[in-house]
């Protein structure tokens, strides 16, 4: 026969209620003093009975209840040593918004600078704008071209070498770039030859106003900045039939033929108009043509 504990429980309270106060009993008569006995009487006795029994009607739930904390205790402790398992990690590729730069070491989108564009001078007004970044790179090379025209004895020569020495020192102050006159050139035969060595060895731009150098640094597979392209692309757009009003300045190379100047510095080539030489007229355009140099607008005198 099975008992559950509920049974066993009845079983066992009467037993245990008769047992502590039986119990109660003894603890009174021997812990208590004779005087106070003699004044209760029996009356001591049976409270004691009575608390006793009470306890071991009580005892074991308590006992229950004790066992269920400890057991409880045991398993928290248990349960804190166990290392608990995690879910692998997924990885996720880190995403980067930063510009990016080129790996070419430690310059910075590296723009190989030639002597035309210094002499030229208008680098310095598109850095300000903020269309260029990076690192300026200037060889021995280029540096000695411009020592040699400031030298020269042709006026002319001698003003475009200045104006290039002027231009370079301006750029070191330049904040949006860095400029750097390297103190050794790079392998090749002409300065032409060196800038596209270097250009194609820091996987870098040419920065170039030379036609030439241009066209060599294209077939040679290194990336050309030209500034007369970037001027050109800026200059004022001009349409068949579009009247424009201009000062003749000069004769032109054909009959009759007139030459004025948009304020962009485009030519305009009059027809007849040798005749209006410093004089301010309109005129009708005709047909405007790109070439390497730039673009050439032809216009005829308004009637």
């Amino acid at each position: 026969m099975q008992f559950t504990g509920s049974k066993l429980k009845a079983l066992i309270r009467p037993s245990l209620t008769i047992i502590f106060g039986f119990l109660g009993v003894l603890v009174a008569r021997g812990a208590t003093p004779p005087d106070i006995l003699a004044i209760t009487g029996k009356y001591f006795l049976v409270v004691a009975a009575i608390a006793f029994g009470v306890l071991g009607f009580l005892l074991p739930d308590i006992l229950e209840i004790a066992g269920r904390s400890a057991i409880a205790a045991i398993a928290l402790q248990v349960a804190r040593r166990i290392p608990t398992p995690t879910a692998p990690r997924l990885s996720v590729p880190k995403l980067s918004f930063s510009r990016r730069k080129k790996k070419n070491g430690k310059y910075i989108n590296p723009l190989v600078v030639d002597t035309s564009v210094l002499i030229d001078g208008r680098i310095s007004d598109v850095i300000k704008t903020g269309f260029i970044f990076g690192s300026l790179l200037v060889i021995p090379s280029v540096v000695s071209e411009l020592h040699t025209l400031s030298d020269s004895a042709d006026e002319l020569k001698r003003a475009k070498g200045r104006r290039g020495l002027d231009i370079l020192k301006s750029l070191k102050s330049e904040k949006k770039v860095k400029l750097e006159v390297l103190k050794e050139d790079p392998s090749g035969d002409t300065v032409d030859d060196k800038l596209i060595t270097l250009g194609r060895k820091l996987r870098g731009q040419v920065m170039t106003m030379d036609f030439n150098l241009n066209k060599v640094a294209a077939v040679k597979g290194v990336s050309v900045l030209n500034l007369n392209e970037l001027i050109n692309a800026l200059k004022t757009a001009v349409l068949p039939h579009e009247i424009l009003t201009i000062q003749v300045k000069s004769h032109g190379k054909g009959k009759n033929q007139g030459v004025g100047y948009l304020p962009d510095g485009t030519m305009v080539v009059v027809e007849d108009g040798a005749e209006a030489i410093g004089k301010s007229l309109n005129v009708v355009v005709l047909r405007v043509i790109q070439t390497a140099a730039g673009k050439m607008i032809f216009a005829r005198l308004q009637e």
